[in-house]
């Protein structure tokens, strides 16, 4: 058994179409048996004395807590990983796709497209040519056939499938996840192990989706 993480998570402290409290996001996820999670806020990254604050204040010695954020190009969105803090606000909203990803590889980060699938928030064809590093494949806003349609795209463009539950409410915490081979104990760790492709998605089949 690898380590479960879920990559794509927003909370209400930053994201103001969440409902979902940081420290019962935490307490969930130990629930839901997650080793970890990544919180990816629409713009804006946790810095890593809050993370560290929110673990403690949620009482889950050992939960892995990272952040990244979530960027919105011209069409389709982004899951941004790895950057410093002040690069982020460098990342203006609305760039084409393809220089956004490549502008986040020159400072290092890494980049899955998020919910590529999704009914008018894509990046239709794009996405076989855009050189991200893996694609969300599964998450609670893709319905099924969306599902499917994003792993036959992620085939195409030869890049890892990725799972993650997109969650804004309790219950779909955890609902998707990524198990990953090797040890994940810092974002260092988790930019290797997404370029690497070193992960599988879970569950493998797909549910129905809570659109959001």
């Amino acid at each position: 058994m690898g380590l479960k993480i879920d990559l794509h998570v927003h909370t209400r402290r930053y994201s103001p179409c969440s409902r979902l409290d940081p420290e019962r996001l935490v307490r969930q996820g130990v629930k839901a048996g997650l080793d970890g999670i990544v919180i990816t806020e629409h713009h804006h990254q946790w810095l890593d004395e809050e993370l560290a604050e929110l673990v403690e204040a949620a009482d889950a010695p050992g939960f892995l807590l990272l952040s990244g954020f979530e960027y919105m190009s011209r069409h389709g969105d982004l899951l941004v990983y790895g950057l410093e803090p002040n690069r982020v606000a460098d990342l203006l909203p609305g760039m084409p796709p393809r220089d956004a990803v490549l502008m986040v590889r020159l400072w290092g980060g890494v980049c899955i497209a998020a919910h590529p699938t999704r009914a008018g928030m894509g990046f239709d064809e794009e996405i076989l040519t855009l050189p991200v590093d893996a694609i969300e494949v599964c998450s609670t806003n893709l319905q099924p056939h969306e599902q499917r349609l994003a792993r036959k795209l992620a085939q195409q463009a030869g890049k890892p499938a990725i799972a993650a539950s997109d969650a804004h409410h309790l219950p779909d915490v955890g609902a998707y996840a990524a198990e990953f081979d090797d040890p994940i104990r810092s974002m260092r760790d988790l930019k290797r192990a997404i370029r690497r492709g070193r992960f599988r998605t879970v569950p493998q089949a797909p549910q129905e989706a809570r659109t959001t």
